[in-house]
């Protein structure tokens, strides 16, 4: 099945979004129609074409409903039908037609879908209250402004065939839609907490019917906390999730290794099985030597690169027998220096893992005396030992 993005450029379909009735007074009919804004929670929202004012309706992109409200889309040009798909919503109609199935009840629009320039459009202020969002015309600023709450966010695992998720970030709910154009459907519940502030979603497919999701929330002034839920879905099912908590220090997790979850609560990391049980734990206070939140920035044959939260000096561990090399010492000396009394933005080196092949540690680093960027190769066996 071709994916949704592909679908969009080859047909370069959209939608609009009814808001009632809608009038443009104290223009005349010679005069060019202003532009129309859109908004979504009070942020702006740029779509690829123009909205336009039509019979009283406000027309806008397809691609932009997937922008506005967080929701998978879906043509099929052999049956002329769209599907909108979002958590515990699931939208299907056809241009010129005013019927329109909502979770399998039938409802009417006051006004159809369009067929317009090869493109489709559909009314916003049915659509956005289907979907559970509010619309409000503000003619003063000629803006369709739309607010769903922000409950939800949402990703893409990308692939042949992608695959969404939504989590509430109210209740934790987890919801996958794979492959993309099909329902929403739960896969289980996060055991979170989110503060809204800044949060992200992001996925990776390990197998066909296997994915890593992680939650990353950012909150506190200025951002200075990060609160990281990684979990692993298998079979449209959450099998296992952790939570990893940080502080003034924006972690990035590698969170597979060789088609296994990689799952962290800062203390521990365990590599998973397909099945979702543990393969192996790996006790990372134990291997860093610090009892704090540690981030996994690396892992291979025999060796693991973690960063304790505190100091952020990137360690060379061997996961079996405890050996370990803190890598800023083949820096050098002002760069040394550097790693050990830097607070700014975050404590520790800048060393950052650029990739690995056979056994060697691709590393780049800012120097302190010349800002540029520098690369170092580390052996792993070299240093473990």
């Amino acid at each position: 099945m071709p994916s949704f993005s592909v679908k969009l450029r080859a047909l370069g379909l959209s939608a609009c979004l009814a808001v009632g009735t809608l009038t443009a007074a104290g223009t005349s009919a010679a005069a060019a129609p202003k532009p129309i804004h859109l908004e979504i929670n009070g942020s702006p929202i740029e779509p690829a074409q123009q909205p336009f004012m039509e019979n009283g309706s406000v027309f806008i992109p397809l691609r932009t409903v997937s922008e506005l409200l967080k929701t998978v889309v879906d043509w099929n040009a052999k049956s002329k039908t769209v599907s909108i798909y979002a958590p515990e919503h699931t939208v299907k109609l056809v241009p010129g037609q005013k019927n329109v199935q909502h979770n399998g009840q039938s409802l009417q629009m006051t006004q159809p879908a369009k067929l317009k320039n090869g493109s489709v459009y559909v009314p916003i202020r049915f659509v956005a209250q289907t979907l559970g969002a509010t619309v409000d015309w503000q003619s003063a600023k000629n803006t369709v402004a739309i607010s769903d709450e922000g409950k939800f966010v949402m990703g893409w695992a990308t692939s042949d065939t992608p695959a969404a998720f939504w989590a509430n970030i109210r209740t934790g709910e987890l919801y996958q839609s794979y492959p993309s154009a099909s329902p929403a459907k739960l896969t289980g519940k996060l055991d979170s907490e989110f503060v809204d502030k800044m949060i992200t979603l992001s996925a990776n497919q390990l197998s066909e019917d296997g994915f890593v999701v992680t939650v990353t929330n950012y909150y506190g002034e200025p951002m200075v906390h990060q609160k990281t839920n990684t979990s692993y879905v298998k079979g449209g099912k959450l099998l296992r999730e952790a939570e990893a908590s940080y502080f003034q220090r924006m972690a990035i997790n590698v969170n597979q290794f060789r088609n296994q979850p990689l799952l962290t609560d800062g203390k521990t990391l365990e590599l998973l099985k397909q099945d979702g049980t543990v393969d192996t734990a790996y006790d990372l206070v134990k291997l860093g030597t610090k009892d704090e939140s540690y981030s996994i920035e690396g892992i291979g044959d025999g060796y693991l690169l973690i960063r304790p939260n505190a100091t952020g000096l990137l360690t060379l561990v061997d996961p079996v027998n405890g050996y370990f090399k803190l890598l800023y010492e083949l820096l050098g000396d002002k760069d040394r220096e550097y790693a050990l009394m830097n607070d700014v933005p975050y404590h520790g080196d800048t060393l950052v893992v650029q990739g690995e092949h056979d056994g060697t540690i691709d590393l780049e680093y800012t120097g302190i005396v010349d800002n540029a960027i520098h690369k170092l190769q580390v052996k792993a066996k070299d240093w473990l030992k």
